[in-house]
């Protein structure tokens, strides 16, 4: 997301000796952040916290694209998609 590790762990807290390293291992998966790290991460990124556990690049995109909406074109866009949905089950089909 365009800041490095060591800076992104100092700034949400980590003392400058171990934030790359502790970021790293964060990113790779080795070690799962606490909740409240994940919280200070997403924040410190200007993203959602469901953002960093998305294992789906696209869908990533989505929730992210959708987060940056005001509220009500978010309202929009759910509703939007609930009718997708609705109607490809109507019509299976039309899944193209």
């Amino acid at each position: 997301m365009g800041i490095a590790q060591d800076k992104l762990g100092v700034k949400i807290g980590l003392d400058e000796s171990v934030a790359s390293a502790r970021m790293s291992r964060y990113e790779t998966a080795r070690h799962e952040p606490s909740a409240q790290t994940a919280k200070a991460i997403a924040q410190a990124l200007g993203v959602p916290l469901v953002y960093l556990y998305c294992e789906d690049d696209r869908l990533a995109e989505i929730i992210l694209a959708a987060s940056e909406l005001p509220q009500s074109e978010q309202d929009q866009l759910l509703e939007s998609i609930r009718q997708r949905l609705e109607d490809l089950k109507k019509n299976p089909s039309s899944n193209s």
